[in-house]
């Protein structure tokens, strides 16, 4: 072990070159020519200007440094007086020569030195122990950051092709519901024309049934009409007597009998004539 201190090297620590110089302090010349007092001196009850700030900063830091390694020293110290103690204390119990002495001496310290490279081993061992567990924990946390890296371009992708089917399914029913409401107006406009045609065909049916309500030549060409297929009638019967009245030269007479009369008259003639072939035929079991 080292036991350098301090008052080994009286030069004390040497210049750490990491360390930036200290600036000029307050007892250095400036270019002025006022001195670090002077300058003070001129400066009481102001602020401390900020080079002045840094030299003080920069000089506790350095006494707190020696504060440690004086510290650090002071244990050292107090280890090796209290071996001297045990060295001392020894001597005088067992009453030992200094050869004795320094061979008690010997075997203690290299006991020590063993115990020291065993305590050494142990810590090389656990140091290579964390480092190895730090190697693995280290690759187990690159996989990892791979894994989410991963995850999370995967998750982007997913979330940009979800974002494009619905930006075309959107689309597709906005086209689909622009359609939907074009059909819609060609059909409302369709259904309008037809109204519209109904209400003017209407209108022409009422203004025809006013004009023949009004005018009387209509009922004069009905009267006429009806009275010349009378007379057309008279003179086809007179011509042609050997014709029957259901022939089909009078089907159109349909001035006088109304045509759902007449399939009414020729059902009830028909059941007639069924019922009297009924009891013609039954006449004619009971005499036999």
């Amino acid at each position: 072990m080292n036991y350098q201190n301090y008052i080994d090297s009286p030069g004390g620590p040497g210049s750490n070159p990491r360390q930036a110089p200290p600036s000029p302090s307050q007892g250095m010349n400036h270019p002025n020519g006022m001195n670090g007092g002077m300058g003070m001196g001129g400066m009481v009850g102001y602020p401390t200007p900020a080079g002045h700030q840094s030299d003080l900063n920069y000089i506790m830091s350095m006494v707190d440094e020696l504060s440690t390694v004086l510290r650090h020293n002071q244990q050292l110290s107090a280890a090796v007086v209290e071996k001297v103690g045990r060295v001392r204390e020894k001597a005088a119990t067992m009453d030992l020569s200094n050869d004795q002495l320094v061979a008690a001496v010997a075997s203690e310290l290299n006991a020590d030195t063993k115990n020291v490279e065993k305590e050494n081993s142990e810590l090389r061992k656990a140091l290579e122990k964390a480092e190895y567990d730090k190697t693995e924990n280290w690759k187990l946390a690159c996989h990892g950051a791979n894994i989410l890296a991963d995850l999370t371009e995967k998750m982007h992708k997913f979330r940009e092709t979800t974002d494009a089917d619905i930006l075309a399914w959107h689309k597709n029913y906005r086209n689909q519901l622009a359609a939907e409401r074009e059909e819609n107006l060609n059909l409302r406009n369709q259904i309008n024309d037809m109204r519209a045609a109904a209400c003017r065909a209407n209108e022409h049916l009422r203004q025809m049934r006013r004009y023949i309500d009004d005018h009387d030549e209509w009922n004069e060409l009905r009267v006429s009409n009806i009275a010349l297929r009378q007379e057309k009638r008279f003179w086809k019967r007179m011509a042609m007597p050997y014709l029957p009245d259901d022939d089909s030269e009078f089907s159109d007479d349909d001035d006088l009998i109304d045509p759902e009369e007449k399939k009414r008259l020729a059902a009830i003639k028909a059941e007639k004539e069924r019922k009297d072939k009924e009891h013609g035929e039954g006449g004619e079991g009971a005499s036999a």
